[in-house]
């Protein structure tokens, strides 16, 4: 594993034209250069206590002698392979239903081996088209030696317009009538609903009451934490999710500014946000928000 060391950029409010006219072409100038990668021996296991760690969805799969990716693997991939999807058979099939086993083999597994990237020279244009049309929420970004020197995630772009007056209200850009979840919803059948219906987050609700957030990065934690071993003589992933979510919710208002709302998911650190009206009327995410650009 390697790590770079990080260069903040901060450049104050500017008007929301100003930002992304300044950065087009030049994609390192919002790309992290605080990029943490694994070598494709490491277990599955190791992956997900990694990109916990780091509090990163995308872990870069790189060689351990020349640095060239060789593949990526997200936590859409961790949650697949904990009952969501396909790569549970890896668990069912290769291992006959042994969990702890299974997330000791190695990331190979499971891993995306076509990593979709960017260059280091491409414009912010060319990534948010990429983002777009690919449907990803981020890319590695690599050299012409094929060499990961940063990682762009719709964070970053969508954070350039924090606090400033973009003229979209929330509800403009928001998703209505998001799809809920119970608390009472075991981890494994929340892996199943993330993957069937294509989604990250679920707001929690319990007779008509939102009590919490349920993301894959909330599974993903429990995954890579010791508390899965007390559960060795019982299946794990049948821990309901109210044991799991997130309680502290962060919400705004339908008639708040876009720019406000980036602002307090930036100073949060978090991918979105409840939007409320006495009840829960939506959900804003950073995808949401990449259509402004």
């Amino acid at each position: 594993m390697k790590r770079t060391i990080q260069g903040k950029l901060d450049r104050g409010p500017r008007e929301f034209e100003t930002r992304v006219h300044e950065h087009e072409g030049e994609v390192m100038g919002i790309a992290r250069r605080d990029v943490v990668t694994a070598p494709p021996t490491i277990s599955i296991k190791g992956a997900a206590e990694t990109m916990a760690s780091y509090k990163t969805r995308r872990l870069p799969i790189t060689h351990p002698g020349t640095s060239r990716i060789e593949g990526i693997v997200i936590s859409r991939d961790i949650i697949n392979f904990l009952g969501g999807g396909e790569k549970n058979k890896i668990i069912s099939e290769k291992y006959y239903g042994n969990l702890f086993a299974a997330m000791n083999d190695s990331i190979r597994d499971i891993m995306s081996r076509d990593a979709i990237t960017v260059k280091n020279t491409a414009s912010i244009d060319e990534v948010v088209t990429e983002m777009k049309e690919k449907n990803v929420g981020g890319f590695p970004v690599i050299n012409t030696e094929y060499q990961v020197v940063g990682i762009i995630e719709e964070k970053d772009l969508v954070r350039q317009i924090a606090g400033t007056i973009t003229g979209e209200l929330v509800e403009d850009r928001m998703t209505t009538d998001p799809i809920i979840i119970t608390p009472g919803t075991t981890i494994k059948d929340t892996n199943r609903f993330m993957i069937a219906n294509d989604i990250r987050r679920l707001p929690v609700v319990s007779e008509g009451e939102l009590v919490g957030l349920i993301t894959t990065t909330d599974i993903l934690r429990y995954f890579a934490s010791n508390e899965m071993f007390r559960h060795m003589r019982g299946d794990p992933l049948s821990l309901r999710i109210q044991d799991i979510m997130v309680r502290d919710l962060k919400t705004i208002s339908p008639r708040e500014d876009v720019g406000k709302a980036v602002q307090v998911m930036k100073d949060n650190d978090v991918g979105c946000l409840l939007v409320m009206d006495k009840n829960l009327v939506g959900i804003l995410t950073e995808r949401d928000i990449l259509g402004l650009f």
